[in-house]
């Protein structure tokens, strides 16, 4: 009787399918191997989740920090010097608790004839403030102002805050801005304080 042995070549290919399945079934490590995947992800998603919401807290913050400060303009009855525009702005700092904020009230007409607006008064305080609105620079932003009645006056407040990301997560540093609109309540007219005798 003669006995048949497998070629060298079938043996060896014989032990690697072998191993191979093995090694397909072999489930010791996985859970390792995906969580080193993974984890990143899900650090990389929470990071970002909680940039988002504090950038949203952010721009909601400033958003009712103007709104307090527009607020505060529409119900004065007496003239607004700059001491009282120093403490305004004093009040959206501590609102928005930043560092680097900006502001600019202006007192704004509509003449109804020309079809423009025109400046009563404007100031501006902090660093990076856009200066002082004139009658031709509040024509060039006509398209964010309201439509009103010829001959109607209302309070302009824009304020600019600089947000810095906590975490870098693929965006940049940038500049939350707010422009709010707001009548006098208890006046006429807002009128600026020069100095000069009533």
């Amino acid at each position: 009787m003669t006995q048949h042995r497998p070629s060298p070549l079938a043996l060896i290919r014989a032990r690697m399918t072998t191993a191979l399945t093995d090694f397909a079934r072999d489930t010791r490590g996985l859970v390792a191997v995906e969580a080193i995947i993974l984890l990143p992800l899900v650090i990389w998603t929470y990071v970002a989740m909680f940039s988002f919401f504090d950038m949203l807290r952010m721009k909601s913050v400033n958003q009712k920090a103007a709104f307090t400060v527009a607020d505060a303009y529409s119900r004065e009855t007496n003239k607004i010097d700059d001491t009282y525009v120093d403490s305004t702005f004093a009040l959206f700092q501590a609102l928005t608790r930043s560092n680097s904020p900006a502001m600019r009230v202006s007192v704004l007409s509509y003449d109804g004839d020309t079809d423009k607006y025109e400046v009563r008064w404007s100031e501006n305080r902090g660093v990076g403030a856009d200066p002082v609105l004139t009658d031709n620079t509040v024509n060039q932003m006509r398209t964010q102002l309201p439509v009103v009645a010829s001959g109607d006056e209302f309070v302009l407040v824009e304020t600019w805050n600089d947000y810095v990301i906590p975490f870098k997560i693929g965006m940049e540093d940038f500049e939350l801005k707010s422009l709010v609109f707001i009548n006098p309540r208890f006046a006429d007219q807002l009128k600026w304080d020069d100095g000069s005798p009533t």
